[in-house]
């Protein structure tokens, strides 16, 4: 596979396309199942919030994503040759799936929280 600096250099005529095809793919792929849209529309209607939070709440999870890929993709340049995924990938799952039941055990104390404050009036 040809690096994408040699094409650069080359004068490819196509070259300019992959980074707004790129962006269009990472668009496309924060549309997929998963990446917590379910926990956030059930926090959404849990607090029964307004289209306007749902908009900012979406607008958040998607810069953050995007921000986090960048940082993740630094990070791959960086030291990408000392890593080893296999090593790594089981200790990156059981710290995402310790946040996300952080996460849901707040979400749940939060909104008991305030439906028994709703019922105390």
């Amino acid at each position: 596979m040809t690096d994408i600096t040699q094409l650069i250099q080359s004068g490819s005529s196509q070259v300019w396309l992959y980074i707004p095809v790129a962006i269009l793919l990472g668009a496309l792929h924060g549309l997929e199942p998963g990446h917590s849209k379910t926990m956030m529309a059930a926090f959404i209607i849990a607090i029964r919030g307004t289209i306007w939070q749902a908009v900012l709440l979406g607008m958040s999870a998607a810069i953050s994503h995007s921000l986090l890929i960048w940082v993740l993709a630094a990070l791959a340049l960086r030291y990408g040759g000392h890593w080893n995924a296999g090593n790594t990938e089981p200790y990156l799952q059981i710290a995402s799936a310790l946040l996300i039941l952080a996460l849901a055990v707040w979400m749940f104390l939060r909104t008991r929280r305030e439906v028994a404050e709703a019922h105390s009036f």
